[in-house]
């Protein structure tokens, strides 16, 4: 298992939290304009308000919770994994509404899936605070990354690697989630070289 965030000697445990840009990034992009009146109901009932200034950051018990309710709501119809993988691609689809989000993934057929992959490993960390990965390289286009936290369910990060590795020109890229805990998961990461 891979160890948890800590605070500095001697203190304890610090709060683990999403930083801000990851809940724009998630609501304001990627959910955009199928943010209804009745989701942004649910998401201020468990301490996320979307109509006010979005704090610095937000408690990851907070941000797995609005994950489901974002997941149930807008995919009722798909099972929970599916629903958590297709927020996780939107992401994706979201940073690409913004000008540097547009160039970075633009550089990605350049560097090639297998740098995407190492890149977009390194970028978990820069989200929240308490996130710890570890890539496994097997070979090209084989890879395992394990995380120290999937915030409910495999599919978000699932949808992420998938969508990252398709934007970097990876054919037939499958990402398949194995122990998860409820926390901790491991992904086989595999695409026809």
């Amino acid at each position: 298992m891979l160890p948890r965030f800590q605070a500095r000697k001697g203190a304890a445990l610090s709060e683990e939290i999403v930083y801000r840009h990851a809940i724009e990034g998630l609501f304001l992009r990627s959910v955009g304009k199928r943010l209804t009146p009745e989701l942004k109901d649910q998401l201020r009932a468990i301490g996320l308000d979307l109509d006010v200034k979005i704090p610095h950051h937000t408690p990851r018990r907070v941000f797995a919770e609005a994950l489901r309710l974002t997941a149930r709501h807008l995919y009722p119809d798909l099972d929970a994994q599916e629903g958590y993988r297709q927020l996780g691609v939107g992401i994706i689809t979201g940073m690409e509404h913004t000008l540097l989000g547009k160039a970075l993934v633009s550089l990605w057929p350049i560097f090639g899936p297998d740098r995407v992959l190492s890149r977009m490993q390194e970028s978990f960390a820069t989200v929240n605070n308490y996130l710890k990965t570890e890539l496994i390289t097997h070979g090209r286009a084989n890879h395992t990354i394990k995380v120290s936290e999937c915030n409910g369910n495999p599919g978000y990060l699932m949808g992420i690697i998938e969508a990252g590795l398709t934007r970097a020109g990876a054919k037939h890229p499958r990402v398949e989630p194995f122990d998860f805990d409820g926390h901790a998961c491991s992904y086989r990461v595999r695409w026809d070289p």
